[in-house]
């Protein structure tokens, strides 16, 4: 299949081009720069020394030694030693490193320069990776926020999001599900969108895509701004997420193993369901109410034949978690290598699901000379996952306590067997989960190669070119002695996906100083980058008990294939200019091109600017002993969409994005006519199809107080035209709807992060964090002159947030009847209440899913070799939608289902006169009570401790006679308890603010020894 922005052959030639082209350029370069490099060669001069912490006087490995204004440096070995050669006495060395204030040194006459590095609390000078540059803290223009591996490893986590929950203001993480195979929903400043996917962009060691293992992660820094993300350009639309994996450093080989073990336990928070005794008790007096008495016989167990079954019980169970990890890193000023395996496993606390994976990773870089480096970043995951389950979770919800799972002693078969079966539903998941059985593999592989070459000594060249590929394969069987494929003598499907991905990121970078406290740096470059997906499924029926295979004594049920690509061509370069580190200025420009867009509007130009002042390092403030710096930011730009980058997941589900052939006219043909293959049109061609833009304003102010209390403050305004959108088409057309670029959707907020040294110079340190986003979102368009468009419970309407609850109004239980009640409004405006559901007006609420406050809260307290860190999330302002309580809070509709235990303030009518929160019982249900309305939304306010962990290192003296450098013990738990009124298990939600029958989350308990070498 050719790409529809690029052929294969193209590609080729313009790739031969533009190497050739470069080669003509190195040369004329290097001609051109010989004469004066061989001058400054006749005056260099070797310059070595030691760099060592200023408050223990031991020397610091992994200090960054560069000359000012240059690409050229070195960094410290393992003893804290370097050794550089400088040109000219005029030369100065800049040294630098995380957790330090940075020096400037210069080298004049000197040929040994010794250093000591004071640490800086403030971390202003803490490197912040943005992807295809780094910058310091201080000088950061952008809204940017940096989270360390130490602050990302708190929780017991096997994806980025659940470790960035609370971490980072402005970050909303919402878990649809407590399995160990789902991945949260994670949203950066809002839902910029209507349909089409907000996820954002990751990057992993400097350019898209990559591997992010937790076990791996060095750091990860989220880009919110348009300042911060258009480099990013057609893709960052949502903000991006940086990942930088762990690499070594000069000095001795330093060998690591941590070993993680633990146990998950249920926690359903304040949900209850009635036991068999209250079912009973309940429906018992409802038959003897309503019904004739030899009726209650047949429907109701007697008081010896009700198993009372806690079903909950019978599906969950205490689950273990094991995480191991083994890691060497070393090398010399010239090689580098970390290497690392790694294992983590849980089980689900569902019976019958849970993960095991297994990671590698080797980051490796080698300066061949003081001009070329060459690096190799390899990683390489297996990941396998089971869901035996078989409708276990839906049966704990629903499933009576009046029946028992097991009859003498062995599961029993509602359909076949003698014993009545009371439920709904006539199931028995323990019965089924003997016989069904789903389990997936996924070998993931990634490979980065990067060369860098100066040259010049403010110029370098860099080419990082990445390759990526999933293999995925899943495979559901259903033997024959099961219920589910009874009827076709068992049944088996198979699935198996690739995906690849190429890319390549080609980069010039200059760094200059000139004049009196000026300096130039930026980059320009060029990125192609292509995605290819595959897939094939077929399922067989006839399958022999026990035997899962597709073979030729099996019969053929289905059959299916896909095929889809896509390629990105991006032209890029961003400009910073600075002066006195007073005054930052920076400028970005890039230009994206995507095959899923019209030939028309294929190319999208994306800009930002944006500027700071640091008002601290004037000299009306250098001195102030109270402000200790203060900085000001101001940026604008845009940012674009494509939706998602492959189109497809490797396990054949659609990402949310724009499909890749969203622009054409297609033809399906998957149909026949009279036994002949048959072609039918399916989409209307749209060659104006083009990127969702993002308009985005920022201003941020930051602040440093005592030397202890840090403050960032930042409020943005971001505003996303052309959203992509399936807009319908009448049906004379033929076709269902066009996708076209219509409507925009406005989000405002303001984002604090706060942290504060509160004791430091004491042997007890406390350190204190807290950060909020608050965020408001609205709709500022559709199409033509349209200001509604249904979508369910949660509409598109103009003025309107996102997510808004669009449904009848709940005027709760007429007290004179026991019937429910719902809001009617009439012609002339004015409203009444009506029990008939059908005539209720459907309108919006007024109230929406989007948490209107939300941030994470973390204390730290160290004394000697103890450390105790405890981390709070919380989300405040949403109003969600509890759609179990359709199913099993029905008033009697579903009375084969079990009930909702009344919580504290609720009550159910009985007799007239009664005030209560629920209509009366009724069996077959009171007149559509348990339908959809606003009766069961619910406040999603909570406050969760996610973590509390008791560190312990041992101390030295005890380290030296076992020969090691360090040992640290822990104790952790997770999800300990959460504070919330909400009714159901657990108010952590997606964006859509809808709640069916959740996966719960465990609490849990979470032991582990750390060894370095």
């Amino acid at each position: 299949m050719q790409h529809t922005l690029l052929s294969a052959k193209q590609i080729i030639r313009q790739s031969v081009r533009w190497l050739w082209g470069l080669g003509l350029v190195l040369l004329a370069v290097s001609a051109q720069a010989q004469g004066s490099v061989s001058a400054q060669a006749q005056g260099s001069i070797t310059v070595n020394g030691t760099v060592s912490d200023k408050e223990t006087g031991k020397g610091l490995p992994g200090v960054n030694v560069v000359v000012k204004g240059l690409t050229r440096g070195t960094v410290t070995d393992g003893d804290g030693r370097y050794q550089l050669s400088v040109s000219g006495t005029n030369a100065v060395l800049v040294f630098s490193s995380v957790g330090y204030v940075s020096q400037d040194v210069t080298v004049g006459a000197q040929t040994a320069i010794n250093v000591q590095l004071a640490s800086d609390n403030k971390s202003l000078n803490e490197v912040v990776v943005l992807g295809y540059t780094t910058t310091t803290q201080k000088n950061l223009t952008g809204s940017a926020q940096a989270v360390s591996a130490k602050e990302l490893k708190d929780v017991t986590a096997n994806n980025v999001g659940q470790m960035l929950q609370g971490k980072a203001a402005g970050v909303f993480v919402g878990n649809s599900s407590g399995d160990p195979r789902t991945p949260p929903k994670v949203l950066i400043r809002g839902i910029g969108t209507l349909t089409a996917s907000s996820d954002p962009l990751y990057v992993v060691d400097g350019v898209i895509g990559g591997i992010p293992n937790p076990s791996d992660i060095e750091s990860i820094t989220v880009l919110k701004d348009a300042s911060a993300t258009a480099l990013y350009g057609a893709r960052a639309s949502n903000g991006v997420i940086v990942v930088t994996t762990r690499r070594g450093t000069a000095g001795k080989t330093q060998l690591s193993a941590r070993f993680n073990k633990g146990v998950g336990y249920l926690s359903l928070g304040n949900f209850r369901l009635t036991n068999g005794q209250e079912l009973y008790d309940l429906q018992k007096a409802v038959f003897q109410r309503d019904r004739p008495t030899g009726v209650l016989n047949d429907y109701l167990p007697t008081p010896e034949a009700n198993a009372n079954t806690n079903w909950f019980d019978i599906a969950f169970r205490p689950a273990t978690n094991t995480l191991a990890e083994v890691s060497a890193s070393g090398g010399s000023d010239k090689t580098r290598f970390f290497l690392s395996g790694n294992y983590y496993q849980e089980d689900g606390i569902l019976k019958g699901t849970g993960l095991n994976r297994f990671g590698l990773r080797l980051n490796f870089s080698h300066n061949v000379s003081d001009k070329f480096r060459v690096s190799m970043n390899t990683a390489g995951t297996l990941t396998r996952g089971i869901d035996n389950s078989n409708g276990s979770l839906y049966g704990a919800y629903t499933y009576l306590p009046y029946d028992d799972p097991y009859y003498n002693g062995v599961p029993y078969n509602p359909i076949t067997g003698a014993k009545k079966w009371y439920g709904r539903d006539n199931a028995n998941f323990v019965y089924n989960q003997q016989f069904n059985t789903f389990k997936e593999n996924t070998l993931a592989g990634d490979v980065l190669l990067k060369a860098e070459y100066d040259l010049l000594p403010w110029l370098s060249f860099s080419t990082t070119n990445r390759g990526q590929t999933t293999v995925y394969g899943s495979e559901s069987s259903q033997d024959l002695r099961g219920n589910a494929a009874a009827d076709v003598l068992g049944r088996l499907s198979n699935y198996n996906s690739r995906i690849y991905t190429l890319l390549t990121s080609n980069l010039f970078k200059f760094r200059h100083s000139f004049g009196e406290g000026h300096s130039l740096d930026g980059l320009a470059g060029y990125e192609y980058q292509t995605n290819y997906f595959q897939s094939l499924s077929a399922t067989g029926k006839g399958i022999f008990s026990g035997l899962n295979i597709l073979d030729a004594t099996s019969q053929p049920e289905s059959i299916g294939g896909n095929k889809m690509d896509n390629a990105f061509q991006s032209y890029l370069m961003q400009a910073n200019y600075g002066y006195k580190e007073k005054y930052l200025f920076t400028t970005s420009f890039r230009r994206d091109g995507s095959s899923k867009f019209g030939r028309n509007r294929r190319y999208g130009n994306f800009y930002a600017v944006g500027l700071t002042w640091i008002a601290s390092n004037e000299a009306f403030l250098n001195n102030n002993t109270t402000l200790n710096n203060l900085k000001f930011r101001l940026s604008y730009g845009t940012t674009g969409s494509a939706s998602g980058m492959n189109g497809y997941r490797v396990d054949g589900t659609f990402d949310g994005g724009v499909s890749d052939y969203a622009s054409q006219g297609l033809y399906s043909l998957t149909g026949q006519y009279a036994g002949i293959p048959s072609a039918t049109p399916v989409r209307i061609e749209n060659p104006d199809l083009s990127w969702e833009v993002s308009n985005n304003a920022n201003i941020g102010v930051d602040a440093t107080l005592w030397n202890r209390l840090n403050v960032s403050v930042d409020a943005y305004n971001r505003l996303t035209n052309d959203l992509l959108f399936n807009r319908p088409l009448q049906g004379t057309s033929g076709y269902a709807s066009i996708t076209e670029n219509v409507g925009a959707v406005r989000n405002q907020g303001l984002e604090i992060v706060l942290s504060a040294d509160i004791l430091q110079n004491t042997p007890l340190k406390w350190r204190a964090e807290l950060n909020a986003g608050l965020n408001r979102n609205k709709v500022t368009a559709l199409y033509g002159d349209r200001t509604f468009v249904a979508n369910n419970m949660r509409p598109f309407a103009l003025d309107m947030p996102l997510n808004s609850w669009y449904m009848r109004r709940w005027e709760g239980v007429d007290p004179a009847t026991g019937d429910p009640l719902w809001q009617k409004v009439n012609a002339d405006g004015t409203t009444t209440t009506t029990n008939n559901y059908n005539e209720a007006t459907l309108q919006f609420i007024g109230s929406n899913a989007n948490p209107k406050l939300f941030g994470g809260i973390r204390q730290v307290l160290s004394w000697k070799g103890l450390e105790l860190n405890v981390f709070f999330t919380y989300a405040a302002g949403a109003t969600i939608y509890n759609g179990d309580r359709n199913l099993f809070d029905n008033d009697g509709a579903y009375d084969r289902y079990n009930l909702l235990a009344l919580q504290s303030g609720w009550s159910r009518w009985e007799k007239a006169g009664d005030v209560a929160t629920h209509p009366k019982y009724v069996i077959g249900g009171n007149k559509n009570s348990q339908r959809p309305s606003s009766r069961f939304l619910e406040n999603g306010n909570y406050l969760r401790l996610r973590n509390i962990t008791l560190n312990y290192d041992l101390p030295k003296s005890l380290l030296n006679r076992a020969k090691l450098n360090g040992v640290r013990l822990s104790a952790s738990a997770d999800n300990l308890f959460t504070i919330t009124k909400f009714s159901g298990i657990d108010p952590d939600v997606t964006e859509t603010g809808e709640v069916g029958t959740k996966y719960p989350f465990s609490k849990k308990f979470v032991f582990g020894v750390q060894l370095n070498f």
